[in-house]
């Protein structure tokens, strides 16, 4: 069954214990959070401390994407916070392999995200190492733009390259998800999905997820 992760970047901040009631009786399993420091994307969002209040009102795993210059100095304040799971971008340092293996070393699951200019290529021997692939569909930070297609290509190529190789990483797509491009996304080999701007674009919230899902399972 495919994930679907909630990215609490596009909920109602004022109002986030309400939010995490709802999602606590949702059946998802997993909260999606960007975290960006103004530098790598424009826009400014979320520290250790709003993690922090998150992990004290749920229980779900907690799925942090780093948006930010340097995510080494940062990694052990946001697991100290409750991050579950750690991914960032791989175009924000030179260090990848360093990160990784910090991030493992706090026993949390570490993934890398892709930016739609990067290759797959230019990731290739990292593959073997990392718990998941984000791959961002729309520009880094961004959320008025349409989604790129062509990305789609780059989800089948991880796909192929995981089941050709036996990698064990989960591929997830970050990037204008929603009910008319989700089904487009799953053919491709995406097997976890974030979704902001759909889920919660009215008081609907659990039904949106349902909507998902429901996409989700036809494509099992």
């Amino acid at each position: 069954m495919v994930n679907i992760l909630p990215s609490i970047l596009n909920s109602d901040f004022w109002n986030i214990k309400e939010t995490l009631n709802i999602l606590n009786k949702s059946e998802t399993k997993e909260i999606h959070i960007d975290i960006m420091d103004g530098n790598f994307v424009e826009d400014m969002a979320f520290g250790p401390k709003f993690v922090r209040t998150i992990r004290e009102h749920t229980d779900l795993k907690l799925d942090l994407h780093l948006m930010i210059i340097n995510p080494e100095r940062k990694i052990e304040k946001f697991i100290e916070a409750g991050a579950d799971s750690i991914t960032f971008n791989v175009e924000s340092t030179f260090n990848v392999m360093n990160i990784i293996q910090k991030v493992k070393e706090f026993n949390k699951k570490v993934g890398v995200a892709i930016s739609p200019h990067t290759s797959i290529s230019s990731i290739e021997s990292i593959l073997p190492f990392v718990d998941q692939v984000l791959v961002l569909t729309i520009k880094p930070g961004t959320s008025n733009s349409h989604i790129i297609t062509e990305m789609y290509g780059k989800i089948k190529e991880l796909h192929d390259i995981k089941s050709i190789k036996e990698y064990s990483y989960r591929i997830m797509v970050d990037g204008k998800v929603d009910d008319k491009t989700l089904g487009p996304i799953l053919k491709s080999g995406a097997e976890a999905v974030v979704s902001g701007g759909y889920i919660f674009k009215n008081e609907k919230i659990l039904d949106n997820i349902e909507i998902l899902k429901k996409i989700g399972k036809s494509y099992e």
